[in-house]
């Protein structure tokens, strides 16, 4: 099993997801995504007092736990600027009550296929496990993410 912060042992291609969160770019394996829905009322989410656990919705009869990453990965002391129609990133990833856990975000891309040899370390990648490393894609940096070393 790779670590959270080297390259997978394998170049495989892989195909990622990727999203933003205000300006910075973020991407993860899109076979760890089951769907993406675009949120109208993020008021209770926003509000919440852990942006790690931001609450629950459901989805198509499945409940869903939120981590609010543009809260979560920013500074306690920053306001972060809330756009009006973020996404959620539903992943195949359960806790122990097999609640799904969903990402919300503020806008989704399209897959883009990459080599995890194309992987480079980040600064904060020994702070933050879930942080494989930095890739470029489309000519623009993205953090690429380990939902695994997220929700364990």
């Amino acid at each position: 099993m790779a670590s959270a912060t080297t390259p997978d042992d394998s170049d495989e291609p892989v195909t990622v997801l990727t999203f933003d969160l205000e300006s910075d770019r973020y991407c993860v394996r899109a076979d760890a995504v089951a769907s993406v829905f675009g949120v109208s009322d993020d008021e209770s989410i926003a509000t919440a007092d852990d942006p790690w656990n931001a609450g629950s919705v459901s989805v198509g009869g499945e409940r869903v736990r939120v981590v609010d990453l543009p809260r979560a990965f920013t500074s306690s002391v920053r306001t972060t600027a809330r756009v009006d129609e973020p996404k959620l990133l539903v992943l195949r990833v359960t806790d122990a009550d097999d609640a799904y856990y969903g990402w919300l975000v503020d806008d989704v891309d399209v897959t883009r296929t990459i080599r995890p040899s194309d992987l480079e370390p980040t600064r904060m990648g020994r702070h933050m496990p879930h942080v494989k490393g930095r890739v470029e894609i489309d000519g623009e940096d993205a953090i690429w993410l380990d939902e695994r070393a997220i929700h364990g």
